[in-house]
């Protein structure tokens, strides 16, 4: 009976709180998005130590009240927080319930089926990471087994001071999510690690502190936001306590702050600059450490106060600093200002939302932080880089100091050798004052030894200065080498975006039922954009290291530069730009590089039609002045300010530089269009009115006095060799139509040697559809293959380990074997030394790139069908001699010596095919393949055309009756030679014999 009774006090206790306040259930139906359990959420404050049951008691629970979000601030006390959860999806749908929260120890989930059963979760860091996540994301989060006829109930106990942010996501949407965050990451922190690498071998060039200190608050940084994201502990699981990893996370922030406050330091040159203030930066690094005190502070509230005040004060300090040290006239500060100013902004708004004053959640809330500190440690980088112009500037002028001090010192020493002189005779003269002039020239003597001690310091002092301005140069060269390495390791990736849209493309125009997908277009036309701004990259480093060479050849001017204009006709089109050429001369002859000249015209003219609004007009013009050929571009755009015109030729000057601006740009065509024209030995300007236009101004001089030997181009070099030849892609069609329906063993076979797997697969996948395809992973493989297999043409790689592309090209040709098979070249590398290397070793095509694989299939197809065209002409030749036909000396060679040998064993009948392959130190198989690639004839085929061409010389010489020339040539059977003959000649031996001329 007892038991009876409470029984029904229970329930009626359940029910009495269901009345009172009734469970709120939340349907969760979109498997898109995390489903935040604000709105139907409820919360209890309660003292410690309540348990499931009691919680779920009448008296407490009509003491839930609803939960808003602005309510997510962390409570003094315990919190309970409740809600029904109920799918509103099909059955099987894979829910999750993710916990988003800082690090804490006793976080308590009860789920409770409508049967009654509860689940216990303990949400801790201690516990095994598989114990508290059902799936790898950074949020605990556990399995939801939620039904549409169901409501699950959640019941959740958070300890004192602490926030939790609960949501119930499906599972292949959490973990999109998860993927996105890292494509998100991972570039944020590939740039910290690359700017840790650059700073520290910066360091261990110049052993400049500032480097060392700066690489170490990339570090400390990079860890801070390892762990505050949560990544950390995702990689690398430990069993930390909330409070432990509470320490490791302000000990790691205390190191930011104070490597931070040492790189301001260094960098500003606060203890030179601004030696007062200096003094407050010096207390900083004392509070630096205030963060890892917070262990002392029990409430978790006060210590994330103490976090958000010590970094807010820190990012004060240090901006103030960066703006006392702009006003002092520190050029470099400018970056500096730029940097903090931008992560200030970000710090601020981070630790507002920590503090519960702003919504925790949104972008600039999540990723601001990130941003901004990529973007301040690039602008730091880049006044670094500054200080290293200003120190070079700065010993430069020290130097001329010098100098004009020991010419002064010099002057000084001749003044007193003239002395000396004076004294001596008049020495001679007054013997009366020989004392005094004795004293004074001791005198002189002194003062000349001190001058010479002074000049020997001030030579070191030169020579001193001349190794750190060959530490400079050496920095200098690092770092251009470093960037055309950057350059050639993107163009590999490059081939691989632009090549696979640009066949995209293709398929779609010839699929004109398929609509096309307009992002093709956008990612092809901003994948050549990032190509172009690369390669100008490249053009300017080269510039600076010296390795551009100019290759000036006599050019019409006037018709390179229309031609230019009216490739651009399309664009001005689409830009409703009038666009207009003009000159008074037909002809102007200017000795230029046209490769160089043809990038300053496209800088100009794009920059023109880009500034200028829809209705607008640009010309361009060319004339003759004062010895000087002078090409004008003029527009009708938005025009420069007078403040920025000096500076519109500085690397990456920007007029607009603000994030709202309207044109995209990078800063570096101008400064790249001044360095080419310089190179020509010329000058440009700019002149500009506001609202009005802009007239750039591009003098050269005439002739060719001005220029060096080394700059011209050798008669003897086309310009044909210096570009890569133009291909017409509707050619294929219209001259030889290939048959689609032909059968794979009719299909050419093709090698391709690259050792790039992606890039390989992905040639392989062009070239299936039209050829066998082989491939080899490099040139050793590749030359093996070759010689076992002898394809019709092999693709190669030029930079490949063991064996590069040069060196397999260069043993193909060498090799009687596989001479005769053509070779197309693919490269990163653009130069012209290294495409007319190419030419010179044998290759017969060189595509840079990225390529567009419809020009390597054409290409490929012109290449075989040129070696079948040379074959049918060997076959129609009335005599067999090689040297008439247009072929590679090896194949001469060896095609002389395969006639050497039959011509040896002419009146041998019994000589076989077995015997010919060993005179020629061949398989059967190599020379059957040798022979059919040179000739299109087989070996039996060759040495029957050989013999019958020699019985028809002797029968056209009467030298001997039909059996006996018959004989003479190696055919035993005499009905077997007339037949052989007839289908050679078209007619009997007898009756060829009979119509050469009678000797006389």
């Amino acid at each position: 009976m007892k038991q009876l009774l409470l029984c029904m006090w229970g329930w009626l206790l359940l029910a009495g709180s269901a009345a009172a306040a009734p469970l709120p259930v939340t349907v969760v139906r979109d498997t898109a998005a995390w489903n935040w359990l604000y709105e139907d959420a409820q919360v209890l404050e309660a003292p410690a130590g309540l348990t499931l049951a009691q919680v779920q008691s009448a008296r407490w629970a009509r003491q839930f009240r609803p939960f808003a979000e602005t309510e997510t601030a962390a409570a003094a006390g315990e919190q309970w927080i409740r809600c029904g959860l109920r799918s509103g999806t099909p059955a099987g749908t894979r829910w999750l319930l993710l916990a988003q929260t800082d690090y804490l120890d006793g976080l308590e989930v009860y789920l409770q089926r409508p049967d009654g059963t509860v689940k216990r979760h303990l949400l801790t860091s201690t516990l095994p990471y598989a114990q508290t996540h059902a799936l790898r994301l950074r949020p605990f989060n556990l399995h939801l087994d939620l039904t549409p006829d169901d409501t699950l109930q959640l019941y959740a106990r958070l300890p004192a001071g602490r926030r939790v942010y609960f949501a119930v996501a499906e599972q292949a949407s959490a973990l999109q999510w998860a993927r996105e965050g890292d494509w998100t990451m991972g570039p944020y922190f590939g740039i910290m690690l690359a700017l840790l690498a650059y700073n520290l071998l910066l360091y261990l060039s110049v052993r400049d502190k500032s480097y060392l200190y700066y690489s170490l608050y990339v570090a400390a940084f990079s860890a801070a936001q390892l762990d505050m994201t949560g990544y950390w502990r995702q990689l690398w699981p430990s069993p930390l306590t909330g409070f432990e990893l509470d320490v490791r996370q302000n000990l790691v922030l205390a190191c930011t702050i104070f490597f931070g406050t040492l790189t301001a330091r260094a960098f500003l040159e606060t203890p030179r600059l601004l030696p007062r203030f200096d003094r407050l930066l010096r207390l900083t690094l004392l509070l630096a450490w205030a963060p890892a005190l917070t262990i002392l502070t029990p409430s978790p509230q006060a210590a994330t106060w103490w976090q958000a005040g010590t970094a807010l004060w820190t990012s004060v300090v240090l901006l103030t600093a960066g703006t006392l040290a702009l006003r002092a006239g520190y050029r470099p500060a400018r970056y500096y200002m730029v940097g903090w100013t931008l992560l200030l902004l970000a710090v601020v708004n981070y630790y507002l939302s920590e503090v519960g004053l702003i919504p925790h959640f949104g972008f600039w809330t999540t990723h601001g932080v990130h941003i901004a500190s990529a973007l301040e440690m690039i602008l730091l980088s880049l006044g670094l880089a500054d200080r290293i112009n200003l120190a070079k500037r700065d010993r430069q002028l020290a130097q001329e100091e010098a100098m004009r001090a020991l010419q002064a010192k010099e002057a000084a020493q001749g003044q007193a050798l003239a002395a000396l002189h004076e004294k001596q005779a008049a020495q001679e003269q007054a013997l009366r004052v020989s004392r005094e002039k004795e004293e004074l020239q001791q005198r002189s003597n002194q003062e000349l030894a001190e001058r010479a001690a002074e000049l020997q310091q001030a030579y070191q002092e030169l020579q001193a200065s001349i190794r750190t301005s060959h530490q400079l140069q050496e920095l200098d060269e690092l770092k251009t080498k470093f960037f055309t390495n950057i350059s050639h390791e993107l163009r590999t990736p490059l081939t691989l975006i632009i090549s696979p849209l640009e066949q995209l493309l293709t398929e779609a125009r010839q699929q004109p039922a398929q609509a096309t997908r307009p992002e093709y277009a956008l990612m092809l036309r901003n994948a050549r954009r990032l190509l172009q701004l690369i390669n100008q990259l490249l053009d300017i480093a080269r510039l600076e290291a010296g390795q551009t060479r100019l290759a000036a050849a006599p050019t019409d001017l006037v018709r390179t530069v229309r031609t230019n204009v009216l490739s651009f006709d399309s664009l001005a089109v689409s830009h409703d730009v009038n666009l207009h050429f003009e000159s008074s001369l037909p002809e102007l002859e200017v000795y230029i590089d046209a490769d160089q000249f043809d990038k300053i015209l496209y800088n100009l003219l794009g920059n023109a039609l880009k500034f200028t609004p829809a209705g607008g007009q640009v010309t361009v013009s060319v004339e003759q002045q004062a010895g000087h050929a002078v090409l004008r571009v003029r527009d009708t755009g938005v025009g420069i300010p007078a403040e920025h015109l000096p500076l519109i030729f500085d690397r990456f000057h920007q007029v607009d530089d603000s994030r709202t601006r309207r044109h995209e740009g990078s800063g570096i065509g101008l400064a790249l269009v001044k360095e080419l024209v310089a190179l020509h030995h010329g000058h440009i300007r700019a002149s500009s009115v506001l609202g009005e236009g802009t007239t750039f101004v591009v003098e050269l001089p005439l002739g060719r006095a001005h220029l060096q030997a080394d700059e011209l181009r050798p008669a003897d070099q086309p310009a044909a060799a210096l570009a890569p030849p133009a291909v017409s892609l509707p050619e294929l069609s219209a001259g030889a139509p290939l048959p689609e329906a032909a059968e794979a063993a009719e299909q050419p076979l093709v090698l391709v040697v690259e050792d790039n797997p992606e890039m390989r697969e992905y040639i392989r996948g062009c070239l299936a559809a039209e050829f066998r395809v082989l491939t080899a992973e490099d040139g050793e493989q590749g030359l093996a293959r070759i010689v076992a297999a002898v394809p019709d043409l092999v693709v190669s790689d030029l930079m490949m380990p063991r064996m590069d592309g040069l060196e397999l090209c260069r043993r193909l040709r060498e090799d009687e074997r596989t001479s005769h098979i053509p070779v197309i070249l693919l490269t990163a590398r653009a130069g012209d030394e290294a495409r007319l290397t190419s030419f010179g070793l044998g290759a017969d095509e060189y595509l840079t790139k990225p390529f567009r694989p419809e020009e390597l299939r054409v290409r490929m197809h012109n290449l075989i069908r040129q070696r079948q065209l040379l074959r049918q002409r060997f076959g129609r030749a009335v005599t067999l001699q090689p040297r008439d036909i247009s072929i590679t000396s090896a194949d001469e060679t060896f095609l002389n010596r395969a006639m050497a040998v039959v011509e040896q064993h002419m009146a041998d009948a019994d000589f076989s095919v077995e015997q010919f392959a060993d005179h020629m130190a061949m398989s059967r198989v190599q020379l059957h393949r040798k022979l059919k690639a040179l000739t299109d004839q087989s070996t039996s085929e060759f040495v029957r055309t050989v013999r019958l061409r020699r019985a028809a010389a002797l029968l056209q010489a009467q030298a001997g009756n039909v059996a006996e020339v018959a004989e003479q040539v190696g055919f035993g059977n005499l009905s077997y030679f007339s037949k052989c003959f007839r289908e050679q000649y078209l007619m009997t031996p007898s009756e060829y014999a009979a119509q050469a001329p009678v000797p006389v």
